[in-house]
């Protein structure tokens, strides 16, 4: 396994490869306001982050998602050079629950 400064990266199975580093995205979303995690992904995305983590109970993966697109849009990165991990609640897996999340409903 290749671990040098220029591949911080670990391979999968499929032969994607998942980055080392990755960005947390949690923020109580009592305290933490609107906006931040827009921003900061989109900061971590100019300083070099691919890889984030973010969850439904968050509250901000629509936050996350705008800035993933729009650095998408600005030429910044493509949709293939990000590595994103979502997390589901177990009361969620019931397929017609995970279509409808997944789906934006």
């Amino acid at each position: 396994m290749d671990l040098t400064a220029e591949r911080q990266s670990v391979p999968l199975s499929d032969g994607n490869h998942i980055p080392l580093l990755g960005l947390g995205t949690y923020g109580d979303p009592r305290t933490t306001p609107r906006g931040t995690a827009l921003e900061c992904v989109k900061l971590a995305i100019d300083v070099g982050y691919r890889h984030f983590d973010g969850a439904l109970v968050y509250f901000n993966e629509h936050e996350v998602g705008q800035a993933i697109r729009e650095k998408i849009a600005d030429g910044t990165v493509q949709r293939k050079d990000i590595f994103y991990c979502g997390k589901l609640w177990n009361t969620f897996h019931p397929p017609e629950l995970v279509n409808q999340l997944w789906r934006g409903h």
